[in-house]
């Protein structure tokens, strides 16, 4: 009996489905025993902290890669398990993609272990560089030099020229990683890149090399421009004759020295992209480059004569001013009532040395217009120099003639009291025939004005004739009747 329902069961498969559950379950059982396993020895090891610290900028991804890993084991041990419930089956036509997919992973696991050991060895390498860039870096000193060039952090860029590195060295273990994956369609073009790269690099070096010892030197030029501008004392001239209200916290040293560093830095600039041999980049900039050098050279000739007329100007409006002072010119503009008597008023030999300075700095900005080829702008200062130059020979007329003037109505006061009218019609007379003569000389208004002093003086002229004609009639008489006596007794 139990022979029969043995041969029934065997007969049915009923135990190959009973052996085929088991191993299911025994398979699901080790996955979950070996996935969770595998994270916890992760976890414990510390796989997710050491890859992050393996990243530039400490960048970390938790837990995910334990997960991840587990995961994977797991599936793989329920996928080996699977397989084995349906050989135990006889189902070799439904077990046939899986046998297939399973020896795919079985040999593509080679591939996988290589590129995770060639990774591995890229990782190694670019760590190592990148901590001797970084340690380079800091004892050559670049950060200082970095932070003196840039408005940042030096220690920052030094860090971010080390994770430079890093990833190029990661970069170029790529290819050799793809086609250990076997994976051809990106393997040949990233190739061809880093040929272009390798060939493109000495020369990028070279033109690196290039700016930055030709940087160096600009700053070595401008440190010693400044240094032997400022021992000369050109500092303390400068402050002396005004610059400092121009430049303002700017020294004159310092800007020279600044000029000096461009007029450097612009052929080393041109060197640099010239040894790059990218010739439609070079061609446009350097022709620009050239062009900026010539004008940075005229600019510096008309900034030299602008601070050289600046300080001149500076000094001749002082030994003007004190001129003035000591001929008496303060106490002449004084006694015309033209100044003050307070002691904050403005002085007339002040207002001279102003004037004195301004016809300086003048002059030599039609030398600087000229410098930088701008003939118009210097025709123009040309042009405003001589309407100047009439506008102070007018002024210097009026003043004279206001002295006269003033002279002449004091002493006709002084004789009596009852000359103050005539003392007014002197006066203005006076400032009358000096006015006309300054508008004149100031060449305003040419012919109107000269017309109408003509009429003005042919009207005195014809009021005192008439005046003293019809005034003086009888006086005439007798005087014509004496001498018709006179001649008649002859």
């Amino acid at each position: 009996m139990w022979e029969k329902i043995w041969g029934m069961i065997v007969s049915s498969n009923i135990l190959r489905l009973i052996w085929a559950l088991l191993i299911l379950v025994v398979g699901w059982l080790l996955a979950m025993l070996a996935s969770s396993r595998a994270a916890q020895v992760l976890q414990k090891f510390g796989l997710g902290r050491k890859l992050g610290e393996c990243l530039p900028d400490g960048g970390s991804p938790g837990d995910k890669v334990e997960k991840i890993i587990g995961k994977v084991i797991f599936y793989l041990i329920l996928l080996f398990a699977l397989l084995g419930a349906l050989e135990v089956l006889n189902l070799r036509q439904a077990a046939g993609p899986i046998q297939g997919f399973v020896d795919k992973i079985t040999v593509y696991s080679v591939n996988i272990i290589a590129a995770a050991l060639l990774s591995f060895i890229a990782w190694v390498v670019a760590s190592v560089l990148r901590y001797f860039a970084v340690k380079g870096a800091q004892t050559l000193k670049i950060a200082q030099s970095l932070q003196s060039a840039a408005d940042q952090k030096g220690e920052s860029l030094v860090g971010t020229c080390g994770n430079v590195v890093y990833w190029v060295t990661l970069l170029f273990f790529v290819p050799a990683i793809l086609r250990t994956l076997k994976i051809e369609g990106i393997t040949a073009p990233l190739e061809q890149m880093f040929i272009q790269i390798m060939n493109f690099l000495p020369l990028l070096i070279a033109a690196a090399l290039i700016l930055f010892l030709g940087l160096k030197l600009a700053s070595i030029v401008k440190n010693a421009v400044s240094g032997a501008l400022s021992a000369l004392r050109l500092d303390e001239l400068g402050e002396k004759a005004g610059c400092g209200k121009v430049l303002g916290k700017l020294s004159i040293s310092n800007l020279i020295g600044v000029i000096a560093y461009v007029l450097v830095a612009i052929p080393v600039l041109a060197a640099a992209l010239n040894a790059l041999k990218i010739e439609a980049l070079s061609k446009s900039v350097s022709g620009l480059l050239d062009r900026l050098l010539l004008a940075t050279g005229n600019i510096f000739a008309a900034a030299v004569v602008i601070v050289a007329a600046v300080i001149i100007g500076g000094i001749v409006a002082g030994l003007v001013s004190q001129l003035a002072v000591a001929a008496g010119f303060d106490n002449l503009i004084s006694k015309m009532g033209l100044t003050g008597k307070t002691e904050d008023a403005v002085k007339g030999s002040t207002v001279l040395g102003k004037i004195t300075l301004i016809s300086i700095i003048l002059f030599a900005s039609v030398a600087a217009a000229t410098l930088l080829g701008f003939t118009a702008l210097a025709e123009i200062i040309q042009s405003f120099i001589v309407f100047g130059g009439n506008i102070l020979l007018g002024v210097a007329v009026m003043l004279v003639g206001l002295y006269l003037a003033n002279f002449a109505a004091g002493l006709l006061k002084g004789r009596n009291s009852e000359s103050a009218l005539p003392a007014l019609l002197v006066k203005s007379a006076v400032l009358i025939f000096t006015g006309a003569i300054a508008l004149s000389t100031m060449d305003i208004g040419g012919n109107i004005v000269e017309l109408a002093f003509g009429l003005l003086l042919g009207a005195v002229s014809v009021a005192t004739a008439l005046a003293f004609g019809l005034g003086g009639r009888e006086f005439a008489a007798r005087k014509l009747n004496d001498w018709n006596d006179k001649l008649s007794k002859k």
